[in-house]
């Protein structure tokens, strides 16, 4: 049997983003941390769903930027800045900054038996180290922030 073509009309999303659609955020800005466990410029199947993400704002008008987190020296802790605990380096500070520049922050990351990568586990750490600082406005640092 044959399944005929249905006359009502689709109420699916559309699979392409489209640079005409109604809806701008032009002054938004989204920072995509790849949390894969391979270096640049090794294939990362995370870095597939990253780019189709992306696509999806830069049609809506969302400036977007991405960084591989494994491919930056990130001290393990829970202190905005490791080397005033003893690690020779520590790139989070750097990118902590690059985070909060922007609007929106994606984190994506494999799913290892049904666990987050050992790498985003370490992304989100530094996060949370960084949770009770606080803004010019004297709000916890995330506020008006979101993040996926």
């Amino acid at each position: 049997m044959t399944a005929s073509p249905s006359t009502e009309p689709s109420t699916e999303p559309s699979a392409e983003p489209s640079a005409d659609s109604p809806y701008r955020y032009d002054d938004l800005t989204a920072l995509h941390v790849n949390c894969t466990l391979k270096p640049s410029p090794q294939l990362s199947h995370t870095q597939g769903l990253v780019d189709k993400n992306r696509a999806i704002m830069d049609a809506v008008g969302v400036t977007t930027d991405l960084i591989r987190a494994v491919d930056h020296d990130i001290a393990p802790g829970v202190h905005p800045d490791m080397t005033e605990h003893g690690f020779a380096t520590d790139a989070w500070p750097g990118l902590y900054e690059k985070g909060m520049a922007a609007d929106i922050l994606v984190l994506a990351g494999p799913i290892r038996l049904g666990d987050n990568s050992s790498v985003t586990k370490q992304v989100v750490e530094r996060l949370h180290a960084c949770s009770s600082l606080l803004n010019l406005q004297g709000r916890y640092a995330y506020y008006g922030h979101v993040g996926g």
